[in-house]
């Protein structure tokens, strides 16, 4: 009989992202096993192609009882042999606990820790996101510093993205370089003049063609940046799915935004790119050590022991604009882009 593991990642997309590495160790560790993953919309576009996945399972955002009933009696009846949670609520511990899973894996945490056979405490010294989640296998004595972000997609998806570019009339003589100022958190929320002043320079210093890339219902954010910019930009164009926007990734430069969803499918895509970090620690969600994804925050001595939303999100405005054009022209260096006179 297969040995059946169900891995929990409800929530954000990024945070499901950071679970890739873990599910790749996982498979390759475990090879003759069934690996399951219970997510909600969108996020279970994530691992919609993804090869180590079997199953995707989704969970509706705020399930009524009826549907937490039925949901419960689906996973216990897939009898799984064990259960990793990844994100370690107490409603995701609970379930953890109520599948009858003999083997029960998450983060070692009060409340939460009864509901698990094999509660994991994550070493200090370790910071990054996917790293936390790859520890938790541990468990199953897996060990692995492979970290790398997966986001696997189909060449219709892939060539949707490159329609896109040719549509708008963007051209291969000038780089294309993607920008980000969306966020539904208002602590991630860079200012829309700081942007501009970004775009401007982007696209006075590098002949830079400006890309927007937004979701549903963000496109307000794009229109403020845009408004207050002296440049032009690539035109608008119809949103495509979360695949096809690392599609269009795979074909940009480089990479700049806020802390969202489209930073973290640049790094999943391998584009360099620039996360701008308000609140959330920088450390938690940029690859360490890597010269290709940079992150920029500041901490007016606050960070780790945070009041939002009793402040004036000082983290978030002290990051300058200065400093962000630093990281550009570093890595518009790697690229083989001349650094310019600044104008």
């Amino acid at each position: 009989m297969t040995e059946k593991i169900l891995c929990i990642q409800l929530k954000q997309i990024g945070d499901v992202l950071m679970t890739t590495p873990a599910i790749r160790a996982l498979a390759q560790s475990l090879p003759q096993s069934e690996i399951h993953f219970l997510t909600q919309s969108p996020s279970d576009q994530i691992y919609r192609h993804n090869p180590y996945i079997s199953k995707i399972i989704k969970i509706p955002g705020k399930p009524k009882l009826g549907e937490s009933l039925k949901l419960l009696r689906q996973l216990r009846k897939e009898r799984y042999s064990t259960v990793i949670d990844f994100l370690g609520l107490p409603n995701t511990a609970l379930i953890s606990w109520l599948i009858g899973a003999k083997k029960r894996i998450g983060f070692k945490l009060r409340g939460r820790s009864l509901f698990y056979t094999h509660p994991i405490q994550i070493p200090t010294h370790l910071s990054y996101s996917a790293t936390h989640k790859l520890y938790l296998l541990s468990g199953l004595n897996i060990t692995t510093d492979d970290a790398k972000l997966d986001f696997y997609i189909t060449d219709k998806e892939r060539n949707a993205g490159q329609q896109v570019l040719k549509k708008i009339g963007a051209t291969q003589n000038f780089p294309v370089i993607s920008i980000s100022p969306v966020s539904r958190r208002t602590y991630k929320i860079w200012p829309a003049e700081y942007f501009a002043a970004i775009c401007d320079y982007l696209a006075e210093c590098y002949n830079a063609q400006i890309l927007f890339l937004w979701g549903p219902g963000e496109y307000h954010f794009i229109k403020k940046v845009k408004d207050l910019m002296k440049r032009p930009s690539l035109p608008r164009y119809e949103v495509p799915t979360i695949a096809e926007t690392v599609g269009l990734l795979e074909q940009i430069d480089l990479h700049v935004g806020n802390d969202n969803g489209p930073m973290h499918f640049a790094v999943a895509a391998g584009v360099p790119s620039i996360g701008i970090f308000g609140r959330p620690l920088l450390k938690n969600w940029i690859p360490p050590n890597s010269k290709n994804h940079l992150g920029v925050e500041f901490d007016p001595g606050c960070k780790n022991d945070c009041f939002y939303p009793k402040c004036g999100l000082e983290c978030l405005r002290g990051v300058t604009v200065k400093t962000v054009i630093e990281k550009i022209d570093f890595l518009m260096a790697e690229l083989g882009y001349k650094k310019p006179s600044r104008p």
